[in-house]
């Protein structure tokens, strides 16, 4: 059974920081998400200027939200259910986990970004506990999706639109996972009306393989649709 490991690691949180603050996806502006001061810090500051900054900065947070405690507690919760998330992933996607091992990041900005190739997945120790392993579960789905079926909708959609795709299909956590999750998986405000369509033919089919192919026709609908 796959294991997720917890790791505490200032570089990686402050290129999420950084990178952030330079960053616009799915229409979210995530440096909006910190302090102006903050933001006037790391915008379209290189690496380098970023870290100057940050390193210190973190490490006097670090001190003022406990991380060690903060670490300690992630990794409990993950080994108490860890099992179970990776079972019922298996039994969603219909496909074997496809890594062994993943790391989960404490970061300390508002944003959970991931590395499918690596496993890796930040965790914003920030946000109140009972999102920890909903974010988590977000990004293996993700992982899945990327996995098993990209090469398939690549060949229809571009990149963009299967980002789209891939995105949406998470709403499908709130049928399998909300006792796990605890709070709902609410996706971009962007891909709202995709989400709908999707929950409704998952509640009539309970088949990801499907559901991907109805997503991918509900994607060419919508951007063969008149403007």
């Amino acid at each position: 059974m796959p294991k997720i490991i917890v790791k505490q690691n200032i570089n990686k949180d402050a290129w999420n920081w950084w990178h952030a603050c330079n960053k616009i996806s799915y229409g979210e502006d995530w440096k909006q998400r910190v302090d102006i001061k903050l933001q006037n810090k790391l915008m379209e500051k290189t690496k380098k200027q970023a870290f100057d900054f940050l390193i210190p900065y973190l490490k006097t947070l670090y001190k003022r939200e406990g991380i060690g405690e903060k670490k300690i507690e992630l990794q409990n919760a993950f080994n108490k259910h860890q099992k179970e998330i990776f079972l019922r992933m298996q039994k969603v996607t219909g496909k074997k986990i496809y890594k062994n091992n993943f790391t989960c990041f404490l970061t300390t900005f508002p944003r959970a970004p991931y590395n499918y190739n690596q496993g890796y997945v930040w965790i914003p120790i920030i946000w109140p506990k009972e999102t920890y392993i909903r974010t988590f579960v977000h990004e293996l789905l993700h992982f899945q999706t990327y996995a098993y079926w990209e090469k398939q909708c690549l060949k229809i959609l571009s990149k963009e639109e299967f980002e789209n795709l891939k995105e949406a299909l998470t709403i499908i956590l709130n049928e399998e996972f909300m006792d796990l999750i605890i709070w709902p998986d609410k996706g971009y405000k962007m891909h709202e009306n995709l989400r709908k369509k999707l929950l409704k033919f998952w509640r009539s089919n309970n088949n990801f393989n499907k559901l991907i192919n109805y997503g991918i026709s509900q994607v060419e609908k919508i951007k063969n649709s008149p403007k």
